[in-house]
């Protein structure tokens, strides 16, 4: 045996390894990546043959392109571009304006939330958008009266489909255009696919929107379906509102008990020239200078913030040290100093540099305005500020931050800059103006020069996971097609699939990546197949993009396990999925587009 079998058979053994790691995970998967990136230095410092592709010494130079791969290079930008379109609520008014209208059927929201979220996917990194979305339906699963576990898988697969249409709408995407540079010297368009991506596509979505939540609704029969446990969002707190002259709820006056205006809240306590006003209030009406003190749940005073709700205006007194603001839920710590105190006879908000907004505790409250409110080992502050100030209260040992609370309030001064920088990045990659890496650079590098993030904001888009996973695939799929480790399996497919038409090879080729899709990274899978497909149709005199396109539609489709993709494991807590719930879902999904691709290249043509 040649020496250079035994590095090609040295790679296949440390492929079938790192997917066998990838998928238990219970080794980190950076540690998984950093491992693979280390044995395959040692062994190409230096390699004694000539690559079978390129032809020239094996050396590290060409095994470590894997860290500079343009397609790696747009995904970290876009996920700079993503967050920075989050933590200003560019996109919140969309999302709000299409579920937010009461008037509206709540079947036709959750299809047009479905809708907005399937074409924003086509032009932007998928993980913002869940984000963002994610709260949005589970609002309206409340207001359907609906279980959120028929309905977060189905948004994360409309997700995923969505980004099967355009160059961007995936990092699978892009890094099989990377593989393809690497390896012919051009560049997949950005609509090239567009078309075939978008009959797959919709197919998906018609079976994840309409079919889905019924198969879902079957399997789960038998388990309590009901929505009101009480979420974070769900937690009641205390809140004060002053009435300014600006203020919409200025003359209104109670009817039947209620305010308009505040109908999910329950008014405890109204202040009026230091005069304490209790329910029931008939026929009162609100004047300048009252102080309202309401009970509302976390999640409807969040979504009243992040929509700049003019109600709510007066709850942030103390001004910001940056432009990035947060709220953050933290608790009194037993023997703290606050314990026993009302807010006024403090120096916190000063102190800390946050405002207190709302405060929740275990036992009813007395009819008390908060900064009256004596304050016991226990209660929650849900405090509003900027990121600086909220990350520094770790300092302070009187309160306890939950870190994993904290979220993002819109600031929608910048929201404008950064929509301009988005559709400005979006208009340079869809005209070829710029090719996508140069085009996402850019556009992250605008949202540092306007300032619409800060440098440590784009420091924490940056997944350092995803960094070190994609560039040792992308190291691995090189090792691969140098040693001729991929040139060995299209001889072996061409060679299984003999006789067969190129429908046929193609058909088998995408049901063999769509399986595989699930186990590893998608990104892993579209790097290491891509140069496989590139071999397979030199080897049969046919032109590359059908069996390019074969891959990327296939490594798209990551429905059968929460691995397979990063939106499954988004949805996987807030919908108290199990492995089960994504084989289930997932499996007719991949051969419902399997069936739909194989009809379309035999019918339409490849």
């Amino acid at each position: 045996m040649a020496l250079i079998d035994l590095y090609m058979w040295f790679i296949f053994s440390l492929i079938f390894i790192s997917v066998i790691f990838f998928s238990i995970e219970r080794i980190p998967i950076e540690i998984t990546s950093i491992g693979i990136i280390t044995l395959l230095v040692i062994i190409f410092q230096n390699s004694p043959f000539l690559g079978v592709n390129s032809g020239i010494p094996l050396s590290l130079d060409v095994v470590l392109k894997g860290f500079a791969n343009p397609a790696l290079l747009a995904l970290m930008s876009l996920l700079v571009i993503g967050h920075g379109l989050l933590i200003t609520g560019a996109l919140e008014n969309i999302a709000v304006w299409v579920s937010g209208d009461k008037s509206k059927n709540t079947q036709i929201k959750f299809l047009s939330v479905m809708f907005l979220v399937f074409i924003l996917s086509a032009l932007l990194n998928n993980t913002p958008i869940i984000i963002m979305f994610i709260p949005i339906i589970l609002s309206l699963c409340k207001q359907l009266k609906r279980s959120e576990r028929l309905i977060l898988i189905p948004l994360s697969y409309v997700c995923i489909l969505g980004g099967m249409t355009t160059l961007i709408g995936s990092s699978t995407n892009l890094l099989v255009s990377g593989s393809v540079f690497s390896i012919l010297g051009k560049e997949i368009g950005f609509f090239d696919f567009a078309k075939q991506g978008i009959f797959l596509a919709l197919i998906g979505f018609f079976y994840a929107t309409f079919i889905l939540p019924l198969i879902l609704k079957f399997f789960n029969s038998g388990e309590n379906e009901e929505t009101d446990n009480i979420n974070d969002d769900g937690k009641q707190y205390l809140v004060q509102v002053e009435i300014a002259k600006d203020n919409p709820l200025l003359g209104k006056t109670f009817i039947s008990g209620l305010l308009p205006g505040l109908e999910s809240c329950t008014i405890r306590l109204i202040t009026r020239d230091n005069v304490k006003l209790i329910p029931p209030f008939d026929d009162l009406t609100i004047k300048n200078n009252d102080q309202l003190t309401i009970t509302i749940t976390k999640g409807n005073l969040t979504d009243s913030l992040k929509r700049n709700d003019p109600i709510f205006q007066t709850l942030n007194t103390v001004e910001l040290s940056s432009k990035t603001e947060m709220m953050l839920e933290a608790s009194i710590t037993p023997g703290s100093f606050l314990i026993g105190r009302t807010l006024s006879q403090t120096n916190f908000e000063n102190d800390s540099n946050c405002s207190v907004i709302g405060i929740q505790r275990n036992r009813n409250a007395d009819r008390e305005s908060l900064q009256n409110l004596k304050l016991n080992a226990g209660d929650n502050f849900l405090l509003r500020g900027s990121e600086e100030s909220l990350r520094s209260l770790r300092g302070i040992k009187d309160i306890f931050p939950i870190e994993w609370s904290a979220i993002y309030l819109p600031s929608k001064h910048l929201a404008v800059r950064a929509r301009l920088i988005f559709l400005l990045t979006i208009f340079l990659a869809s005209t070829g103006l710029f090719n996508i890496a140069a085009a996402a650079v850019m556009g992250a590098t605008l949202m540092l020069i306007f300032k619409v993030i800060s440098v440590r904001d784009a420091i924490s888009a940056l997944d350092l996971r995803i960094y070190l996973l994609v560039a040792s695939t992308i190291m691995l799929s090189i090792a691969l097609q140098e040693t001729g480790g991929a040139m060995l399996i299209s001889d072996t497919i061409i060679k299984t699939t003999s006789g067969l038409g190129i429908t046929s090879i193609l058909s088998i080729l995408f049901l063999t990546v769509a399986i595989i899709t699930n186990f590893i990274s998608n990104n892993a899978t579209a790097v290491l197949f891509t140069p496989i497909a590139i071999s397979m149709s030199l080897d049969l005199n046919m032109q590359p993009e059908p069996f390019i396109y074969c891959v990327l539609f296939a490594a798209n489709c990551s429905f059968a396990t929460p691995i397979g993709y990063q939106t499954n494991l988004m949805v996987m807590g807030p919908g108290n999925y199990k492995f089960k719930d994504f084989l289930i879902s997932g499996i007719p999904l991949i051969l419902i587009i399997w069936v739909s691709y194989s009809f379309m290249i035999n019918y339409f043509g490849i």
